[in-house]
């Protein structure tokens, strides 16, 4: 009986008890449970598409309750989220088979008590169209996102945008892996991906980026991984070292850099010659960073610094990969919505100049900074380099350089791409030269 739903409904549980990020809790609990590979594929689904779509759900399981939905049971909840998932929005699943299932499980973690109450209001989920809106629904209920959310996404973008951004960030994201071509040639590890039956397509605007349809788990076990000729990595996140361009021989920075995608990309495009220091505040983050790069014989030097206080080595070219809200990355990290307050983004900023006006001692005369976020909000990317721009008269902005797609090109001269547009994860980076 202990199935694939009862590790979600565990997982869930810790998730909302924690209120930590959905990721940490699932893999901590995978570390300590020992689940087969169809209990995990499936745990992880439900898990992550509860959390997704938790908004749109309660608005039915409420619709369905004689009382209000805050006075029910916190794992009653739980099991009902999961439950009409299934019911509701889960084609694969017979409806018969989710009441029963959801009902019997329900037996086993809390009692017959329940029971009842769970085998009629799923049998009422039955009922439910998933394609019809209701009247009194807001955006935010039926797109599920918290409703501040929304209203700043169609302020910034008008609504057709912001409503079209809300429903591409629900849609179960695809995997993009990097062919490391200083590695191998890009057609031996294509014909060694082939071999393995993967089903692939090129990621937008790119030849070294694969986007992968099938296969991932079976890609990310083989050799061709494990040896560094692919790496897990978004087309957009790419584009950003790209634009950094670094070169042979350059000492380079990478701030906020664990766990290390885009460090190690750009000491492959530095083809292996030169100095590149990456630095984290969390070392936790740090070690993952380090380990990767080890198993790659990378020799990347790896710093335990606080960005906005500590000292760094002069560079000739840095990229901040700021911290951020991560808006840009919802359709992975689905939980991002609900661990974000309307002030964030503000307070994002602060942070992310004050990183940025004291990374800039460290560049030398001509050199350049790259400040990027995987964040979609102006307060975090725009406002940022134009107040510092304001403050650092000694920099300029410059056009985005050819490296970049000309299409994620914005009218500042930015790098910025819109997911449900481009087909990625929202990315932003604008290019610094100190003059």
């Amino acid at each position: 009986m202990k199935d694939s739903r009862y590790h979600a409904f565990n997982i869930l549980t810790k998730f909302y008890k924690k209120n930590d990020r959905l990721k940490s809790v699932r893999d901590f609990y995978y570390k300590n449970h020992n689940l087969s590979q169809n209990e995990l594929n499936r745990s992880l689904v439900l898990s992550n598409e509860v959390v997704r779509w938790s908004r749109r759900l309660d608005f039915w399981i409420d619709s369905k309750l004689s009382k209000p939905i805050r006075k029910l049971n916190p794992s009653i909840h739980i099991i009902l989220k999961l439950g009409y998932y299934e019911v509701v929005m889960d084609n694969g699943v017979p409806n018969h088979a989710a009441v029963n299932s959801w009902v019997e499980l329900t037996k086993l973690i809390m009692g017959k008590k329940f029971s009842g109450l769970v085998n009629a209001l799923l049998r009422k989920a039955i009922e439910i169209n998933p394609e019809n809106k209701e009247d009194s629904q807001s955006f935010g209920e039926w797109y599920s996102f918290p409703d501040w959310m929304v209203d700043n996404w169609i302020i910034q973008f008008g609504k057709k945008e912001a409503l079209l951004l809300c429903k591409y960030l629900n849609i179960q994201p695809f995997t993009d892996v990097r062919l490391n071509t200083y590695k191998s040639k890009s057609e031996l590890i294509l014909n060694k991906i082939d071999l393995m039956d993967i089903k692939w397509e090129r990621s937008p605007n790119s030849e070294n980026f694969l986007r992968i349809k099938s296969g991932l788990g079976k890609l990310i076990k083989s050799e061709v991984f494990n040896s560094g000729m692919i790496n897990i990595q978004d087309r957009a996140s790419g584009a950003i070292v790209e634009l950094l361009d670094p070169k042979e021989g350059e000492t380079i920075l990478d701030i906020c850099a664990a766990p290390g995608t885009k460090t190690n990309y750009i000491y492959e495009r530095m083809n292996r010659k030169g100095q590149l220091f990456a630095s984290d505040i969390s070392l936790e983050r740090l070690n993952k960073g380090q380990k990767r790069a080890a198993s790659l014989g990378l020799q990347i030097k790896w710093l335990n610094k606080d960005a906005t206080i500590d000292k760094f080595p002069m560079a000739d070219r840095i990229l901040i990969d700021a911290p951020c809200t991560g808006t840009g990355v919802i359709g992975r990290k689905p939980d991002i919505r609900w661990r974000r307050e309307l002030t964030d983004s503000k307070s994002m900023n602060k942070i992310q100049l004050k990183i940025l006006n004291h990374m800039a001692k460290y560049v030398k005369p001509k050199g350049v900074i790259v400040y990027a976020t995987c964040s979609l909000e102006k307060d975090e990317n725009w406002d940022v380099v134009s107040t510092f721009l304001k403050l650092n008269k000694n920099f300029s902005l410059k056009p985005v350089k050819e490296t970049v797609p000309k299409q994620w090109i914005n009218k500042n001269q930015c790098l910025e791409t819109f997911p449900p547009r481009d087909n990625v994860d929202g990315m932003f980076a604008a290019y610094l030269q100190k003059i």
